[in-house]
């Protein structure tokens, strides 16, 4: 059969970037400001400047469009591999720390926490979204350092994870977000941890 004369497919609207940052960037600052509960996709809508079909095309509710945003605080979040657990994991806490900054990650967190403590949807986004990725970086990056021999065989690499996180977690909470000092404060962390855990330790 020919098809010529056939109309060609039409295809949907491509989705615009700049709508899909805008959506994000909302939908953070309301979490931020109102927190979960209070979160409405028309607030979103509103807050955003777009058409609520703009956000349904893209995430079918409200979960999905937080798990969306939360998923944002951790892009570009990767495991450095420099051959040192040192610089691995100084660049590590940089790299956290500039996502914080450009995404508002560190005031997002506290509020998340809080709600999720009895919120089982949200905390189930906010473990798998926020939590999980930076545990699974830090994770990649002991776990090398213990091949390469500068953490012991032995060694408890979740129990590492929470020694290295759970202070600099504590401070953003204490702090209301504020990530002053938090370079300096994991460098002195990693020391103390080491002088526990590296190979010329007492086992």
């Amino acid at each position: 059969m020919s098809t010529q004369g056939a109309p060609a497919a039409r295809r949907g609207r491509p989705r615009s970037a700049k709508a899909e940052r805008a959506i994000v960037q909302a939908t953070l600052e309301l979490l931020v400001e109102d927190g979960y509960r209070a979160l409405t996709v028309e607030r979103v809508r509103e807050r955003a400047g777009v058409g609520k079909a703009t956000i349904y095309r893209r995430w079918g509710s409200k979960e999905e469009l937080v798990k969306a945003a939360v998923a944002h605080l951790h892009a570009d979040l990767t495991a450095p591999d420099t051959g040192s657990l040192r610089k691995d994991f100084a660049e590590l806490a940089a790299g956290n720390l500039a996502i914080a900054h450009e995404t508002r990650a560190a005031s997002v967190m506290p509020r998340l926490m809080s709600e999720s403590v009895d919120e089982p949807e949200l905390h189930a986004i906010f473990y798998a979204n926020l939590v999980e990725p930076r545990r699974r970086a830090l994770r990649t990056v002991l776990e090398r350092a213990r091949d390469r021999g500068e953490v012991r065989d032995n060694a408890d690499l979740e129990l590492l994870v929470d020694a290295l996180a759970g202070p600099v977690v504590y401070r953003l909470i204490i702090s209301g977000g504020d990530t002053g000092g938090l370079e300096d404060m994991s460098a002195r962390l990693l020391e103390m941890v080491l002088a526990g855990v590296g190979p010329w330790s007492a086992s």
